[in-house]
């Protein structure tokens, strides 16, 4: 009895935990535009009837707020504590030292019949914060994608026919105005109508998504076949602390029949007699070893060797963009040579395509890339063969 009683005595002498409020940041150093996850976390004792926080603004960062507030009772050091949390993203303005904080929450209690307010405050927070790598907007993000669609061929218009085009760009943990502005399509043969922008932060489950839709009504006026740049956005990958990049393809944009009808018909012959003799000497060949074998392979393998006996009908693209010097036109045009030898189920090296997103990505002058050697590691035939899914998927993995 008498150590129950010293122990309630103990237990009473104790001092009593007062209600708290913290500022809980990642161990992180961010660049500028990069998402800084921060949540505001209290513990309090007695009932609460009113309360209101205000995140302070600051010229040194943007910020939001990305979830509902949540208020739950929740057992902390043996003891019950009304907790009450609130999600914010914080994005950096400028490198240097930001300071976040400090925050006050103002609480009006219930104390039998009084309403007592007590304001309790979370102590700033500081992180370094460094500059960002890339030139532009500070567009930091986890995953950024780029959708380009048409609502038709833009290759096969018909005579006096408009298309239009729509890109869709979304960043992961960013917000809208970190986006590039509006690309710019003009070009002397193109008739150009642009849509107003859609620019918008979105608040999913998994944070903010910064959205911008670009749309054209496009038309040729000359009849001629054109062509249309790919368009680089640059992007800081928070991932894996580097550069990248996300390009869409070249968009060709002609008439049908336009080039067969006029300067077409001397490429296009040679192209089909070309193909047509690759053909005949892969049938040939494959006809004479299955003779020698004393057997005929099944028609899927042999339509499998012939198939990737053909040309490819991007290498001529690609040895243009290497002579021109275009890195960004280079990446797009080897990307299309990689999808057509998928197609034709040969591999290629991913090795050279990484090494021309590490030179268009990383700061470095454009010369010191080996366009020649990239070319001849390019069109060099790799041993055995896959499906077009997993050749595409290896040189996309950056």
């Amino acid at each position: 009895m008498v150590i129950r009683v010293l122990f309630l005595l103990l237990l009473a002498a104790l001092p009593v935990r007062a209600d708290s409020l913290r500022l809980v940041v990642p161990d992180m150093r961010p660049v500028v535009g990069e998402m800084i996850p921060v949540t505001i976390r209290g513990e309090y004792t007695g009932p609460i009837t009113l309360e209101k926080m205000t995140f302070p603004d600051s010229p040194a960062y943007d910020w939001m707020q990305t979830a509902r507030d949540r208020w739950a009772d929740e057992r902390v050091d043996g003891k019950l504590y009304r907790v009450f949390e609130r999600r914010i993203a914080v994005f950096p303005r400028q490198p240097g030292t930001l300071t976040i904080g400090p925050v006050t929450h103002r609480l009006t209690k219930a104390e039998g019949t009084t309403r007592p307010v007590v304001e309790v405050a979370a102590q700033p927070v500081t992180r370094a914060v460094a500059a960002y790598p890339g030139s532009g907007r500070s567009l930091a993000s986890g995953r950024v994608t780029v959708r380009d669609e048409f609502s038709t061929d833009p290759s096969r218009l018909g005579p006096s026919e408009s298309f239009t085009r729509r890109i869709t760009l979304t960043a992961e943990g960013s917000m809208a105005h970190f986006l590039p502005p509006r690309p710019l399509i003009r070009e002397p043969w193109l008739i150009s109508f642009a849509a107003p922008e859609i620019r918008e932060t979105r608040l999913t489950p998994q944070g903010p998504v910064a959205v911008a839709v670009w749309e054209w009504s496009l038309r040729p006026h000359t009849g001629e076949v054109g062509s249309l740049t790919p368009i680089q956005f640059p992007w800081f990958n928070t991932q894996v602390r580097e550069m990248r990049g996300a390009v869409t393809l070249p968009v060709e944009i002609g008439i049908a029949g336009f080039g067969d009808n006029i300067g077409g018909t001397a490429n296009s012959l040679r192209r089909m007699v070309l193909q047509a003799a690759a053909c005949a000497l892969a049938g040939l060949v494959l006809g004479l070893g299955a003779a020698l074998a004393g057997r005929t392979p099944a028609p899927r393998r042999l339509i499998g060797r012939l198939r990737r006996l053909l040309p490819n009908t991007k290498a001529r693209a690609l040895r243009d963009a290497a002579k021109a010097g275009d890195l960004m036109a280079l990446r797009a045009a080897a990307e299309a040579f990689v999808m057509a030898e998928a197609r034709l189920g040969r591999r290629t090296d991913p090795a050279p395509l990484r090494a021309l997103d590490e030179a268009l990505f990383r700061a470095g002058p454009a010369g010191e890339f080996d366009r020649r050697d990239f070319l001849r590691r390019m069109m060099r035939r790799q041993r055995g063969t896959t499906d077009p899914d997993r050749a595409l998927a290896d040189h996309r993995g950056w």
